[in-house]
């Protein structure tokens, strides 16, 4: 295929997809349809897609954020490119097809079930029809049930701002924690009385990354603490310092070097929180269990508590046993998963304007930990376990669309 040929293909997609975030603004600001889109159009100058400014909500931001995003941007465009061109790669190399029958293919399933690139490759949408297609969780879906159920611009700022959510939740925390800034050294020995170790994170990070992990405990001298208050206060990003969670033993038991966390997504409508999905996240070797950070999910059933599929890695490689403890991934039993299901659904009616959610909480011998919230919880974790079966899970979040 020439590049001429490439690019008509390219802008029919784009063209395809626009609309319905211009509708989207359009319903949220109070817009005409010319309005938004000329909105949108030099948010395009910034390398802005139509969907991000839609799903960013970027209309409610202010210059400083704005700038931040602009910013942002050549990185997650850099992102999306490779993984487009990935994606690409690999059908044609599954498919044995030319560029050109694999993007034809890639728009044709688009129309039918709204797939990106990633979906298509990932979940392997090459080997079904149409009808078949329309089955699988793709980005569309969760864009209708993110447009449905996210409203307000100022509580998705504070999910993604980790002081401002410890605040709201501090009391579903159940453990220690603190900004590093003004805090004088007797407020910052009094916080950590008790406290062996600091996890810390930069307050607008996402993924898990830059988390670090501190010694603060009572063998530390005045001078090693005084060292330590100096270098948590100087640092030039604002931090949020909590008390390390100490997991419960069983859950410790797959990996020792994170905290094994569990995500579960809700959906609030009505007054009414409904407990979508949850999966039991298990980390290897690393300090953090994050899916992007090369850490595994195993599916949980909502009812019980208890994993009922192997574990998956980003890729969509099952592991029925965890690669460092040989543990099984499958069958295994979260402990109080009552509170598990309690103290979501509380931080879930706690919120108005948005109302899907997913939650990661930590589980001690004690209880629960509440860690934090994400609007955008990735639906890959929902659909990937079951691509091998050829099963689409669009069918749980069809009550929700309604």
């Amino acid at each position: 295929m020439n590049e001429t040929g490439k690019k008509l293909i390219l802008r029919i997609l784009r063209k395809e997809k626009r609309n319905p975030y211009i509708e989207y603004v359009c319903k949220e600001t109070g817009w005409t349809y010319k309005q938004a889109k000329e909105q949108m159009e030099v948010a395009r100058e910034w390398d802005i897609s139509y969907r991000y400014y839609a799903k960013r909500k970027l209309w409610a931001r202010t210059e400083k954020e704005l700038e931040k995003v602009k910013r942002d941007m050549q990185i997650v465009n850099a992102r999306n490119r490779e993984e487009k061109a990935h994606a690409l790669e690999m059908v044609c190399k599954e498919t044995g097809w030319d560029e050109e029958t694999a993007l034809e293919r890639i728009r044709q399933a688009r129309k039918v079930c709204g797939c990106t690139y990633k979906d298509y490759y990932k979940f392997k949408l090459y080997r079904y029809d149409a009808d078949k297609q329309s089955t699988f969780l793709t980005s569309k879906v969760m864009d209708e049930i993110s447009f449905k159920y996210n409203h307000d611009p100022k509580v998705l700022k504070l999910l993604l701002h980790k002081e401002r959510f410890a605040k709201k939740y501090d009391d579903l925390l159940n453990r220690k924690w603190f900004v590093n800034r003004k805090l004088t050294f007797e407020e910052f020995l009094e916080r950590m009385e008790g406290v062996e170790d600091l996890v810390c994170k930069p307050t607008s990070a996402t993924q898990g990354k830059g988390i670090e992990k501190i010694h603060c405990g009572a063998d530390l001298s005045e001078t090693e603490k005084r060292s330590l208050y100096e270098k948590l206060f100087s640092a030039k990003k604002t931090m949020i310092c909590e008390e390390c969670i100490v997991q419960h033993p069983e859950m410790a038991a797959f990996n020792t070097s994170s905290v094994n966390s569990v995500r579960v997504l809700t959906i609030t409508r009505e007054g009414k929180c409904y407990h979508i999905y949850a999966g039991f996240r298990m980390g290897r070797g690393k300090i953090v269990d994050n899916f992007h950070a090369g850490g595994i999910i195993a599916t949980v059933d909502v009812k019980s508590g208890v994993t009922c599929m192997d574990a998956i890695d980003l890729e969509g490689k099952h592991y029925p046993q965890h690669p460092i403890s040989k543990l099984a991934t499958k069958g295994f039993q979260i402990p109080h998963w009552d509170k598990v299901l309690t103290v979501t659904e509380e931080a879930a009616l706690r919120l108005e304007g948005v109302g899907l959610v997913g939650w990661d909480v930590a589980i001690t011998e004690k209880g629960v930990c509440l860690i934090e919230g994400n609007s955008e919880a990735s639906y890959h974790i929902i659909q990937l376990p079951y691509v091998e079966e050829g099963i689409g899970m669009k069918h749980i979040f069809a009550p929700f669309l309604d």
